[in-house]
């Protein structure tokens, strides 16, 4: 049995693809016209903290995205790289959204879809360090 060392197999493919897919069902939700007929919402207010259900959805979508990429990717590209590939999709959705009808550019959304990638990230990192620990035998403790 040959060592694949950093050489991609057919099962390494297979863990891309859920990335792959929401990253697509992101960029069909990003097509739709935007639920705010009357403009574009107000900006956010420093000094006041008001978070409402878009904001959570921007950091979980962007969570789950971030996720499932370095699950993809685990092992074969450094974190650091699948974290600004994944801010870096998130800036390319704002972009594309300008374009779309009704809809708009926002630096705020950047920055909450940054903040679940991060957020995605280390939530990963947990889980594999959790599961590593899990593993372990008792007397290796």
């Amino acid at each position: 049995m040959e060592d694949s060392g950093n050489k991609w197999i057919y099962y390494d493919y297979l863990r891309i693809i859920p990335a792959i897919i929401f990253a697509g069902i992101i960029f069909y939700f990003s097509s739709l016209s935007d639920p705010y007929p009357a403009g574009p919402p107000e900006p956010p207010r420093i000094l006041e903290l008001k978070v409402n259900i878009n904001d959570i959805l921007h950091i979980c979508e962007y969570a789950l995205l971030s996720l499932l990429i370095a699950f993809g990717f685990s092992g074969k590209v450094r974190s650091v790289y699948l974290i600004l590939v994944t801010i870096f999709y998130a800036i390319l959705d704002e972009v594309h959204q300008y374009f779309v009808p009704s809809r708009y550019f926002s630096f705020y959304d950047i920055l909450l879809d940054s903040i679940g990638v991060i957020l995605g990230f280390l939530f990963y990192i947990f889980l594999t360090n959790l599961i590593k620990r899990l593993r372990k035998k008792p007397n290796e403790l």
